[in-house]
């Protein structure tokens, strides 16, 4: 009966080249599962290196025997088997040896995380854990570690040849948690992540680059916070401040939500709607909030209601719909248009435009630099809403570190592969 050589054997359990296996055998496990031992060892050459720095350090002891998941094979699990040495590092004292096929401090071979992130990446923890049968809380330390290895590959790399980036915050857990996101615009991936927001965290994104990395950046994308253009002057003066355009028009629509409201709370105190009746001010929020072009018939006489009940309300819609078509305009057209709408929001008297009117008047310059530019934070926004489907898809993960490690897999673009398709 033909038997498989060893060297078969390694190439099909894809194992490196430095690794000597011996005789296989199937075992039970205590629920009664065959499970195949491949017994191990790494080439004399390479079983005294320090597992820290990689360098020959002096033979300390061995420890006792230990195995590692690898891939299964067939339906039973796999574990390679072998009892590694400690060795006395000069940097780093006595510490465990370098093996080959697995991270240091992990109980699994590096195929195996590889499959386990990739799957991650691609389905919830649950489906992960089944599927590979490993315990569900150990699937979030396998993501790190394989991010935190391709991240280091990469290197200083990470940060070089960043022209235009986009920053925004973007929620991870109810209650008000959130974590800054950093998005190279050029090439369409996260390239920074960090629990919080404001002035200090986005601080800490540029702390990370080097002074030719900083001036590289020629563009800064984000919304309205002081704190993103407080760091960008600060960190890199040399960059254009680029407003987002969905962002500006989301402050006059949040002022126009705000009018309507007021309307309709006062339209049911002064007793005009009876309570659980249905309010035509209250039901037009979305035909308000639209864009004109894109209302249906219904919503076009809901507005219609408006115009002849509430003349704030009208004149508040008016408003956001003059900056929507602003916008719009180029530089030169949209500049006296602007200064004009920030002057007629001011004398409205329109609680929420009046500050808004200041608020334009202040950013003037921003907003023509935003138009003259033609850019915007789209690409930032559709990367968060994949930032978020990332996190629905991996509920469960408590540890934060664990999560971002999850989100720069799959946003970050990292070179994740399934084992042997390199």
């Amino acid at each position: 009966m033909p038997t498989i050589s060893a060297g078969a054997l390694k190439r099909m359990l894809h194992l490196p080249a430095n690794v000597v296996i011996g005789t296989p055998r199937i075992e039970r496990d205590r629920t009664g599962r065959e499970t195949v031992v491949v017994p191990v060892r790494p080439y004399a050459r390479d079983t005294g290196r320090c597992a820290e720095c990689g360098g020959h350090g002096r033979p300390y002891d061995r420890l006792p025997t230990r195995r590692w998941r690898h891939l299964d094979i067939g339906c039973a699990r796999l574990f390679l088997e072998y009892a590694p040495r400690r060795v006395a590092c000069a940097g780093h004292g006595v510490t465990v040896a370098m093996v080959p096929w697995a991270r240091r401090k992990s109980a699994y071979t590096y195929d195996f995380e590889q499959q386990v992130a990739w799957l991650s990446v691609h389905a919830p923890r649950s489906a992960v854990s089944a599927l590979t049968r490993v315990d569900w809380k150990s699937v979030g330390p396998i993501c790190r570690r394989v991010a935190d290895d391709l991240r280091a590959e990469q290197g200083a790399g990470l940060f070089d040849h960043l022209r235009s980036i986009g920053v925004d915050e973007t929620s991870y857990r109810k209650g008000h948690k959130y974590m800054t996101v950093v998005v190279d615009h050029d090439r369409g991936r996260v390239v920074w992540m960090h629990p919080g927001h404001g002035e200090k965290v986005f601080d800490l994104f540029f702390q990370q680059l080097t002074p030719a990395q900083r001036a590289s950046i020629q563009v800064i994308t984000g919304d309205g916070a002081r704190w993103i253009d407080e760091c960008a002057f600060r960190w890199c003066p040399q960059a254009e401040r680029i407003l987002d355009g969905f962002h500006i028009v989301s402050w006059a629509t949040d002022a126009l939500d705000k009018v309507r409201t007021a309307a309709w709370r006062e339209a049911r105190k002064a007793g005009t709607t009876r309570k659980g009746a249905k309010d035509p001010i209250k039901g037009a929020r979305w035909a308000l909030l639209k864009n004109e072009g894109d209302l249906t018939a219904g919503q076009k006489a809901q507005l219609e209601c408006v115009a002849n009940t509430n003349e704030t309300l009208w004149e508040a819609y008016k408003l956001k719909e003059r900056l929507r078509m602003i916008l719009k305009q180029t530089a030169d057209e949209a500049a006296p248009m602007l200064r004009q709408w920030a002057v007629d929001a001011f004398l409205s008297g329109i609680p929420g435009f009046v500050p808004l009117g200041e608020k334009i008047a202040r950013r003037h310059f921003d907003i023509l630099t935003t138009i003259r530019s033609g850019l915007s934070n789209a690409r930032l926004e559709a990367i968060n809403n994949k930032i978020k489907t990332t996190i629905k898809i991996g509920y469960g993960y408590r540890n934060l570190d664990n999560l971002i490690s999850l989100v720069m897999l799959k946003c970050g673009g990292l070179d994740l592969q399934l084992p042997g398709r390199q």
